[in-house]
C-alpha cells in the first residue's frame, strides 16, 4: 500500500499542518471578548480556520484557509453581490434586491465592458481616488498592473490562472522564457550546447542533485522502510530504492535505481521547480538540503527567444483609468478582475517600475521578491496582517478601510480541529466558526442552547447552501491499464470502481448529514446556475448503468438489492477494461492494473468525514467480487492535500470551493492548474474553452453540460454531496444584530467584517 506522505516545511515555504485548537491571546490564556467577567483582549474577534499554509501573498495563495486572510488583508478590484453577479458601478454603488430585501454593494472601482468593432473587448476601470495600502501609500493603476503583470509572468507557478485568458498580446508577451532549473534537468548532464547557461551553473546545479537532492531522496526511501509507518515489518529486510520510490508513488524507476535516480524522476514530475517539489518532503526541507542560489533556479527565468515587450492589451490611460483588452469575448475574464492590487513598491521594486518602457516592478521571470513575502502580507483590506504564530494569524483593524474602520479592533483566526468547532464557540475560545454541518452538530448545538434550536442563548447558527460540493476523485494516471489513462479499458476500469461505490451514497450522505445534504450526480455544486436540474433533457444518475449501457436500478429497489444490481454492473465494467471475472470473482488484473487500490480520506484519523461510511461499506462491496479497496484514514488535512498535489494518491474524498463563475479550465482543462484528476482530453480542452467565448447562460450551460458528460465517461470523479455550510456564531460575545444577514453561498459573514462588533 502506499504510504501517507508528511510535510515538514517552515513558515517561509509552505507550511500547512493540521494544528491543536489554540486560542492565541498573547498572554497564554483563553481568550475572551468582553461580556460578564471583562477582559484584557475585549475588542479581539477570535474565528476559527483549518489548513493554513502560510502562504498570505494574494499572488501565491491556494488554500481556502490563506484565501481567507487574503481576503481580510486584502480588497477586490471587482465587487459581487448575494448572486455572484458583478457590481459594474462599485464607486457608486448599486442596490440591488435579494429575498425581498434590498442590499446596498460598493466596490473600489467602476467597470465598463465595450465590445469593440474589430471582435476585441475592452474592460475599462476606473479605480477610486481614496484607497490607501496599509503602509499609507496610495493605491494607483499601477498597482494593479504590476499585479497583472506578476501573473503574466513565466516563471509564475501560482494557482491563479489568469494567464489562461486570450489577453491581447498576452501569448506574445510570456513566450521565450523557461525557467533554469527546467532548462539544465531536462538537457541531460552531458549537453553543454545551449548558451543561456553556463558551465558553472551546470556543475552547481548536479553538484546539488547529486549531494542536497540525494539526501532528500533517500530520507523519503528510510521513511518508507521505518516500520512505525506501516510499510515494511519490523526486523525485515528494507526494500530498495525502486521498492520505496513505488510506495511512494513512483512505481516506473529501474530496479537498480539509486537515491539519486529517485530524485531526479521527483524532479522531472514537477518540471525541476524545486519549490514545488517541497510536497514530498519526508524529513528536511529540500530548501535546507540545496543551496540557496541553486534552488532559486526553479523559479528563476532564462530568456530562450525572442517575446514582446509588454503585453498589449494592459493599457494605463492615467494613475486612476486602465482597460484591459481581450481578443474577443471571454466570459470568465470579468470574474478575473476580482484580482487584489498589490503594491508595486511593497512586493515588487520601486525603481523597476516605468509603465512608458516596459518595466513592471520586477525583473522579467523573477518573482523572488514577492515569494518571499508570503508570510509578511501587505495589503489595504479591512484588516492589517501583525503575524502568523503557533496556529493563529493575528489581525489589527486598518482605520483607513475605505467602507469604514472594523468595529473591532483586532482578528484572530485560529486553526481548529473539527471537533473543536462547536465547543470552542460555546467555552469562549471562539467567536465565530464554520463545523461541516451534520446531525451530530446539529443535536450537539441544541443541547448546548437548550431550547431544541440552533439559535439560542449561547449559540447563532447561519445556514446555507455550501458552494462547493463533496467528491471522490481517481487519478487517471494512477488508475489505469497498460500505462494509457485515456484508453476505454482505463475509463472502464475506472467506472468500474465507481459504479460499485455510488449506491452507497445515499444511506452515508443521509447518516452524516440528515436532511441538511443530498446526494449529487454532476461535479459542480447545485449553488451553480450551470447544475443541471432532474427535469433537463439528459440529466442522468451517474454511473447507474452496466458497460453495455444497460440501467442498473429500477423504482421500489431495496438497498440490497441496489447493492446487489451494482456489483453486477461493476463487474461488466472490469470485464470490459480486462480483468478476468469467473464466478462472480475477480481473479485476475489486466497490463497495469491491480486487484488491490487505495483511497485516502481525512477523516481525522477516526472516521469523521461525509464520506468515510461509504467507503467502509463499499470496501465490503468490493471484497466480495475479490478486489481489495483500502480505505486510507489520514489524521492531518496537510497530508491528505500533499498526497494528492503530488500525484500520489490513487483516489482520494475531498471538496472543492466553486468560484462564482462555472469555468471548469483551472480543474478539468489538460492545462489547468489543479488538474489532479490527470484529464487530458482534446474535447473536453475544447468545450471548456468554448464555454469561455459566449456570454449567453443557456449555451455555457449546455456546453458544461457535455462537458460534465466527458468528465464522468473518464470515471475520474464520482460526485458524492451536497451540503450545507453553517456559521456558529457566539451570541454571549457577538452582537447578532451586526452579523451579515440573507448569507448565500456567495456573501457571508466574512463579506462584511467591518461591521462585526462584539458586545
Amino acid at each position: 500500500m502506499l504510504v501517507t506522505r508528511r510535510r515538514m516545511l517552515g513558515l517561509s515555504a509552505a507550511t500547512m499542518g493540521a494544528l491543536a485548537l489554540a486560542a492565541c491571546n498573547g498572554n497564554g490564556g483563553e481568550a475572551s471578548n468582553g461580556g460578564e467577567g471583562g477582559s484584557d483582549h475585549a475588542g479581539t474577534l477570535v474565528a476559527s480556520t483549518n489548513g493554513l499554509e502560510g502562504k498570505f501573498c494574494p499572488l501565491f495563495t491556494a488554500s481556502a484557509a490563506d484565501q481567507d486572510v487574503v481576503s481580510f488583508n486584502n480588497i477586490t478590484l471587482l465587487a459581487t453581490d448575494r448572486m455572484a453577479e458583478p457590481i459594474y458601478n462599485g464607486i457608486e454603488g448599486e442596490t440591488k434586491e435579494y429575498n425581498g430585501t434590498e442590499y446596498t454593494y460598493t466596490g473600489p472601482a467602476n467597470i465598463e465592458m465595450v465590445e469593440n468593432a474589430d471582435g476585441t473587448v475592452n474592460y475599462n476601470v476606473q479605480l477610486r481616488d481614496d484607497l490607501k495600502f496599509h503602509d499609507g501609500s496610495n493605491m494607483t493603476v499601477d498597482d494593479i498592473i504590476f499585479t497583472f503583470y506578476s501573473y503574466f509572468d513565466p516563471t509564475y507557478d501560482g494557482s491563479a490562472t489568469l494567464y489562461s485568458n486570450d489577453i491581447k498580446g498576452l501569448a506574445e508577451y510570456r513566450s521565450g522564457m523557461s525557467t533554469l532549473a527546467s532548462l539544465i534537468g531536462n538537457a541531460g548532464r552531458e549537453n553543454t550546447d545551449f548558451t543561456f547557461f553556463t558551465q558553472e551553473q551546470q556543475d552547481a546545479f548536479w553538484a546539488a542533485v547529486d549531494d542536497g537532492g540525494t539526501k532528500f531522496a533517500q530520507e523519503i526511501v528510510d521513511y518508507v522502510n521505518d516500520p512505525a509507518n506501516g510499510v515494511v515489518e519490523e526486523g525485515s529486510d528494507p526494500l530498495s530504492v525502486a521498492d520505496a520510490a513505488a510506495n511512494w508513488g513512483y512505481s516506473d524507476l529501474p530496479a537498480d535505481a539509486t537515491a539519486t535516480t529517485f530524485f531526479e524522476a521527483i524532479a522531472a514530475n514537477y518540471d525541476w521547480n524545486f519549490s514545488l517539489m517541497e510536497a514530498e518532503t519526508a524529513g528536511t526541507a529540500l530548501s535546507e538540503l540545496i543551496p540557496e542560489d541553486v534552488y532559486n533556479m526553479g523559479t528563476q527565468g532564462v530568456e530562450t527567444g525572442e517575446a514582446a515587450p509588454n503585453v498589449a492589451g494592459i493599457v494605463k490611460v492615467d494613475d486612476y483609468n486602465m482597460s484591459v483588452v481581450t481578443n474577443g469575448v471571454d466570459a470568465t475574464m470579468i470574474y478575473q478582475l476580482s484580482i487584489a492590487p498589490c503594491s508595486y513598491k511593497y512586493y515588487g521594486d520601486e525603481s523597476l517600475y516605468d509603465y512608458e518602457n516596459n518595466s513592471f516592478g520586477f525583473t522579467k521571470g523573477d518573482l523572488s521578491k514577492a515569494r518571499g513575502l508570503n508570510g509578511q502580507p501587505m495589503g489595504s483590506g479591512a484588516f492589517k496582517f501583525d503575524d502568523y504564530t503557533s496556529g493563529t494569524v493575528h489581525m489589527s483593524a486598518n482605520e483607513e478601510y475605505y467602507k469604514g474602520a472594523p468595529k473591532t479592533a483586532h482578528l484572530n483566526l485560529v486553526e481548529s480541529q473539527e471537533a473543536d468547532m462547536v465547543t470552542g464557540v460555546q467555552a469562549g475560545t471562539l467567536d465565530i466558526s464554520q463545523p461541516s454541518y451534520s446531525m451530530e452538530v446539529e443535536g450537539q448545538i441544541k443541547e448546548i442552547n437548550g431550547n431544541d434550536s440552533t439559535s439560542g442563548d449561547v449559540i447563532t447558527t447561519f445556514l446555507h447552501d455550501y458552494r462547493g460540493y463533496g467528491y471522490l476523485a481517481i487519478s487517471a494516471n494512477k488508475v489505469n491499464v497498460a500505462g494509457d489513462p485515456a484508453s476505454d479499458a482505463s475509463k472502464a476500469l475506472r467506472k468500474a470502481i465507481c459504479t460499485l461505490i455510488s449506491p452507497f451514497r445515499a444511506s452515508g450522505v443521509a447518516s452524516y448529514y440528515g436532511d441538511t445534504a443530498s446526494v449529487l450526480n454532476y461535479p459542480i455544486s447545485t449553488s451553480s446556475w450551470a447544475s443541471p436540474n432532474e427535469t433537463d433533457p439528459g440529466y442522468a444518475v451517474c454511473y447507474s448503468t452496466d458497460a453495455s449501457g444497460n440501467p442498473l436500478f429500477t423504482d421500489g429497489m431495496s438497498d440490497d438489492e441496489r447493492i446487489e444490481a451494482a456489483k453486477a454492473g461493476a463487474l461488466t465494467w472490469f470485464e470490459a477494461a480486462g480483468y478476468t471475472v469467473a464466478d462472480g470473482k475477480l481473479t485476475a488484473a489486466p497490463e497495469g492494473a491491480k486487484l488491490e487500490y487505495q483511497c485516502n480520506i481525512g477523516g481525522g484519523g477516526q472516521g469523521d468525514h461525509p464520506t468515510f461510511m461509504i467507503l467502509q461499506e463499499a470496501k465490503n462491496a468490493f471484497s466480495e467480487i475479490g478486489m481489495n479497496f483500502i480505505v486510507n484514514d489520514i489524521a492531518n488535512a496537510s497530508d491528505l492535500f500533499a498526497s494528492y498535489q503530488s500525484g500520489e494518491a490513487e483516489m482520494w474524498c475531498a471538496a472543492w470551493q466553486s468560484t462564482a463563475d462555472p469555468d471548469m479550465y483551472q480543474l478539468y482543462h489538460s492545462q489547468g492548474s489543479t488538474n489532479y484528476y490527470c484529464i487530458n482530453d482534446a474535447d473536453l480542452d475544447e468545450l471548456i474553452e468554448a464555454g469561455r467565448q459566449t456570454l449567453e447562460t443557456e449555451s455555457r450551460k449546455a456546453i458544461y453540460k457535455e462537458a460534465m458528460d466527458i468528465i464522468l465517461d473518464w470515471g475520474v470523479e464520482l460526485p458524492v454531496y451536497q451540503r450545507s455550510e453553517c456559521t456558529l456564531v457566539s451570541s454571549e460575545r457577538v452582537n447578532i444584530d451586526s452579523v451579515v444577514q440573507d448569507q448565500t453561498p456567495y456573501w457571508t459573514w466574512k463579506d462584511e467584517i467591518e461591521k462585526l462588533e462584539l458586545k
